[in-house]
C-alpha cells in the first residue's frame, strides 16, 4: 500500500504543481538578480552524531553503537541512538528552526520523545508488523507549537513556491528524495527525506539554485550550506514543504 501511495504521488504531484507555477512566477516578477536568504544564521544539525561518518552509515552499514559521539544525540544509550539516528531528518530540521527562532535547544532525543507523545512515528502496526513510518506532519506541527513556532504547510507546490516564504524570512522544511545527499543520485526515488532550505539564487527571472542544510548529506559539500542547482533539485523534490515561523503573539 505504501509503495502504491508513493507511486501515485510521484505521478500526480508534479502535474498538480505545474498548474500553480504561473501564479508563483508572477509573484516573483519584480525580483532582481541575486542571492536571497532568511535573516538568520541557521546552525547546521546532522541527524547523525558524527557527520564525517554519514557516508559509512548509509553505504557501509556503519554500526551506530560504535560511534564515539553517540551521546551528543542525547539518547540514554548507544542502542537507542543507533536505531533513531536513521529516522530523525525531520526532527533535525525542526531542531535547526527551534534553535534559530527561539531560546530553546532540545536534543534530538528529546524531540524524539516529544514527538512520540503525539504518535508522530509508527514502528509497528496493530498486528505487530513493522511498518517504520513517520514523522507525520501533524506531529511536527504540534512539536513546533510547543516551542512557540507555527508551521504553514504547502502541498502540490512547485519549487518556485518556496521563494516567497524565504523572502518573508521563514526557513522551510522541504520533502525530497534522500538521494539529494549523493554526488550521483538515483533519480527514481521519490520523497522519504527532508532538508532545511534557507535561501535561493535568482537569475534572469528564474530560480537557479537552492541553499540548504541536509541532515544526512553524505559528503561535506552536501551537508551544511549546500548549494543545489535547480535542475538537480527539481528531480529530487517531492512537491511539499512547511514554512516555519514564530507564532503570532496575541
Amino acid at each position: 500500500m505504501m509503495r502504491l501511495k508513493i507511486y501515485a504521488h510521484q505521478l500526480l504531484d508534479p502535474l498538480l504543481a505545474i498548474r500553480k507555477r504561473h501564479f508563483y512566477q508572477q509573484q516573483l516578477s519584480h525580483l532582481s538578480d541575486g542571492d536571497y536568504y532568511v535573516p538568520y544564521d541557521i546552525p547546521y544539525v546532522s541527524q547523525f552524531a558524527s557527520p564525517d561518518k554519514i557516508n559509512d552509515y548509509i553505504h557501509n552499514s556503519y554500526d551506530g553503537t560504535t560511534d564515539p559521539n553517540w551521546h551528543l544525540f542525547g539518547a540514554p544509550d548507544a542502542t537507542d541512538y543507533a536505531f533513531w539516528c536513521h529516522r530523525v531528518c525531520a526532527l533535525a530540521c525542526l531542531k535547526m528552526c527551534i534553535q534559530t527562532l527561539t531560546e530553546h535547544s532540545p536534543t534530538l532525543w528529546e524531540l524524539v520523545q516529544h514527538g512520540l507523545k503525539y504518535d508522530g512515528y509508527k514502528i509497528y502496526d496493530e498486528k505487530g508488523r513493522m511498518i517504520d513510518e513517520g514523522w507525520y506532519v501533524s506531529a511536527q506541527i504540534q512539536i513546533a507549537n510547543d516551542y512557540g513556532l507555527a508551521m504553514e504547510t504547502y502541498s502540490y507546490a512547485p519549487a518556485l513556491a518556496m521563494c516567497k516564504p524565504i523572502l518573508d524570512g521563514y526557513p522551510i522544511i522541504v520533502a525530497v528524495s534522500p538521494e539529494i545527499g549523493e554526488r550521483k543520485p538515483n533519480w527514481r526515488r521519490y520523497g522519504g527525506h527532508v532538508v532545511l532550505v534557507y535561501g535561493f539564487e535568482w537569475r534572469k527571472g528564474n530560480l537557479q539554485s537552492l541553499y540548504l542544510h541536509n541532515p544526512s548529506g553524505r559528503y561535506p559539500e552536501l551537508q551544511a550550506k549546500a548549494k543545489i542547482p535547480q535542475h538537480r533539485f527539481q528531480k529530487l523534490y517531492a512537491h511539499r514543504f512547511s514554512a516555519v515561523k514564530l507564532k503570532a503573539s496575541r
